[in-house]
């Protein structure tokens, strides 16, 4: 088969173009002809195809050279071309998001979920989505799904997860034909990654990891600028390596990190030992303050997270690291001391804590889902931060 180099260029060329629109509040034709180095001709040409299809915004008239001549017209990527969806399902909860085609939020929300099965949950999807097209008012609509998955997700399938039952349902394969758009499924703690490489990385930093610790304890790993997910997806689940567990009677157990130190696995020894059937942050907080039992919990799973953390962080060699819990949230002083016990033990990578944690992964899955309605999954995209979110050394 004879492949034909001029339209493989002509593909790329749009790309490249359709990139430099993304990644700038405004610029002209010419600015992205001298950027990408292409000849003017060939960008006028892009932008016609591009402005036709309604992808072009044209923002302000710019101010001419110093040796006169026409003054440019400024454009940008014009995020009223479409949105996208994604969404978190929790253990009690489903979390969804709706972004521009630009990145900007149009709207996030959690609600309880009050059945917890498949089909439920499914339902739940498909009314949050079809509410927000009755009220969107953008040219294409809905542009793509993404989801974040707690469990291993490999090539956009549900591998294996600890508490979501698909009953053999393949989401990719019924929400593409639902809504006749692409969908993307990723590893929760994979987004936080994706989140902070696409939002936050500058161009120098391309090797970090997040920490995520929630229900299980997962590593998202960008390694020389990309997502490494490794065989089948596995890579960062360091919450299923095996620990010595010692027991009341003096023998000892092998069992999974994030039976001990995760955030599921503190709450539920808290509850135990408190005879409690629910607890929140602000009563969690007051124990750990207050409580000498509570603050024993804790001052054990600190040193464990510490170990799986530092063993997480010379395993992957990350530039920075990031960690990504409610948690730390609910009790500033508890990532405070990990910090400084990772430094005690020899980490020299800066290490931060990611606040708005609950929004990263649904950032993430959007940035995945724009990259694919775009079709730019290999291209650099820089989105805009979002206030709701802070990193804190």
């Amino acid at each position: 088969m004879t492949i034909d180099h001029r339209n493989l260029s002509r593909i790329n060329n749009r790309k490249q173009v359709l990139q430099q629109l993304f990644n700038n509040q405004e610029t002209s034709r010419a600015e992205i002809a001298r950027q990408l180095n292409l000849n003017k001709s060939t960008v006028s040409s892009i932008y016609s195809e591009l402005n036709a299809l309604g992808l072009i915004e044209e923002v302000r008239q710019g101010e001419s050279t110093s040796s006169g001549g026409r003054k440019p017209n400024l454009i940008c990527l014009n995020q009223n071309y479409g949105f996208v969806a994604s969404f978190n399902i929790g253990t009690s909860y489903m979390a969804s998001m709706f972004n521009y085609i630009n990145g900007e939020i149009i709207q996030y929300s959690r609600q309880p979920i009050e059945h917890f099965d498949i089909l439920n949950i499914m339902q739940m999807i498909k009314n949050e989505i079809k509410h927000m097209e009755k009220v969107d008012q953008t040219s294409h609509g809905l542009l793509a799904i993404g989801f974040s998955i707690h469990g291993i997700v490999y090539h956009n399938k549900v591998i294996d997860s600890p508490f979501l039952e698909l009953d053999g349902i393949d989401l990719q394969e019924y929400f593409e034909k639902e809504f006749g758009v692409p969908v993307v499924l990723e590893n929760e703690a994979n987004l936080s990654a994706v989140f902070e490489n696409d939002f936050y990385a500058s161009d120098q930093i391309k090797d970090l990891i997040t920490i995520s610790i929630h229900r299980g304890i997962g590593v998202g790993v960008i390694a020389n600028g990309s997502l490494y997910r490794g065989n089948r997806g596995m890579a960062g689940e360091i919450g299923r390596a095996l620990m010595t567990d010692r027991l009341n009677d003096g023998s000892n157990e092998l069992v999974k990190v994030e039976s001990l130190c995760s955030e599921d696995a503190i709450i539920n020894q808290v509850k135990r030992v408190k005879g409690l059937k629910h607890i929140d942050g602000a009563e969690l907080s007051r124990l750990y303050h207050y409580d000498n039992q509570v603050l024993q919990i804790f001052d054990h799973a600190i040193e464990l997270l510490a170990e799986v953390s530092y063993n997480a962080v010379v395993s992957f060699g990350p530039q920075e690291v990031y960690f990504n819990s409610t948690l730390f949230e609910d009790i500033p002083e508890l990532f405070d001391r990990i910090k400084a016990r990772l430094i005690e033990m020899g980490t020299f990578s800066p290490i931060k804590k990611i606040e708005g944690s609950r929004m990263t992964s649904l950032l993430g899955a959007s940035s995945l889902a724009i990259h694919r309605a775009l079709d730019l999954e290999h291209y650099k995209l820089k989105m805009r931060w979002p206030n709701e979110v802070k990193n804190v050394d």
